[in-house]
């Protein structure tokens, strides 16, 4: 098994961003990808800019799982048009099986997680979430390969997953053709009033525009701070763990109500681990790594759950940021009192919502209104004080 800090990379030449564009949108990763491709389609003439390689950090070092049932109700709406909107792209985009409608399994293995599982089931009916309870002989018979200790699951037909590798080629690609004019290593140094819109500055020079979109992960803190917002922004780094290809075992896509444990096996064999254990390392000194104990324990979490896999060799494991709101809801929508300044961000599973949140900030910055609510993302709430 290889593991390693990793420093953020900044390409060392950046080419110089065009005098003037109606929208920039600062940050390459899903929500920037996504937001540029709408807008330009919409008709905008789009710079999309990235400190280092567009799809280079959270988005590319992504568990790419989709599970509709574990979603907090608020993001819900968010979570019906991203379901539609991942085999869209992947049709676009040339990769049909983008999206991989494989069905979900949410597990719990004690008597409080299933009394937390059982209450969040009866909260997600009323949502309109279609899901079945499974226990017993009927979980068992369901699937065989789990381990003794899960005592109850719940099946969600509509789950599943996106590979973030083969994800960030076809998102990048359709919003090229869209016309986006995407640079990377373009770092954001000041953002200032300019007339009735605003200037971008970079090492390479300024850029001037009507509006701009932060889309930028667990660095959007840092970046809305240059026009004078300061955000709660707390970063997680979190470890993923794949293992060699072995004879296919899990048919479906399996989390832990507690949040623990996120596992999938791919089409070719090779099983992907993760679950929100910890790595080492901080956003301001750009360096994250695994946590050898943190891992052991996913690991042997993983193993605890689907004991076939205690025969599988870990190949690889690394670690992402992930900028998440306090919580956990998207920050989304305008900045207060920076007219034409947006945010889409640090959503928990934002990868998931992805797609949505570029439609519909892309909705919200042509129009100036959006076809879901979006109060409950309103970025003043992470609003640092004076």
């Amino acid at each position: 098994m290889r593991s390693a800090a990793q420093p953020n990379h900044v390409p060392p030449e950046a080419s110089a961003p065009p005098d003037e564009v109606e929208s920039v949108i600062i940050g390459a990763g899903i929500a920037g990808v996504a937001t540029a491709l709408y807008l330009a389609r919409a008709g905008r003439e789009v710079l999309l800019i990235d400190r280092g390689d567009p799809w280079g950090e959270s988005s590319g070092a992504n568990a790419g799982t989709v599970v509709l049932f574990i979603i907090p109700p608020a993001v819900l709406p968010l979570t019906f048009r991203t379901l539609a909107l991942w085999p869209a792209l992947g049709a676009e985009g040339g990769v049909h099986t983008l999206f991989h409608r494989k069905g979900g399994l949410s597990l719990a293995m004690t008597a409080k997680e299933d009394r937390a599982l059982r209450n969040w089931f009866t909260v997600q009916e009323r949502h309109g979430i279609e899901a079945e309870l499974l226990e017993g002989a009927a979980l068992r018979n369901y699937a065989p390969w789990l381990g003794p200790a899960v005592m109850s699951a719940v099946l969600c037909a509509e789950d599943g997953y996106v590979s973030p590798l083969e994800a960030g080629p076809a998102l990048i690609g359709l919003a090229l053709a869209a016309g986006v004019n995407m640079q990377a290593g373009t770092p954001v140094t000041g953002i200032a009033p300019a007339g009735a819109g605003w200037r971008v500055e970079t090492p390479a020079g300024s850029v001037r525009c009507r509006d701009i979109a932060i889309t930028a992960g667990a660095w959007s803190g840092q970046v809305s701070a240059l026009c004078g917002v300061g955000l709660r922004i707390f970063v997680d780094v979190n470890m993923l763990a794949a293992t060699e290809p072995f004879a296919p075992v899990l048919d479906r896509v399996v989390t832990h109500i507690g949040g623990s444990l996120s596992l999938k096996q791919f089409d070719n064999g090779t099983c992907l681990i993760g679950g929100g254990w910890q790595g080492k390392g901080s956003l301001r000194d750009g360096t994250r790594s695994v946590d050898g104990g943190n891992l052991l324990q996913n690991l042997g979490f993983a193993a605890k759950t689907v004991p076939a896999l205690r025969e599988a060799r870990v190949t690889r494991a690394w670690a992402g940021y992930e900028g998440i709101a306090a919580d956990s809801l998207p920050l989304f929508g305008a900045l207060p009192n920076r007219p034409g300044i947006f945010i889409s961000a640090c959503a928990r599973g934002g990868f998931l919502l992805g797609p949505a949140l570029g439609y519909h900030l892309a909705e919200l910055m042509v129009e100036g209104r959006c076809s879901v609510p979006i109060a409950a993302y309103d970025p003043a709430r992470a609003i640092r004080p004076a």
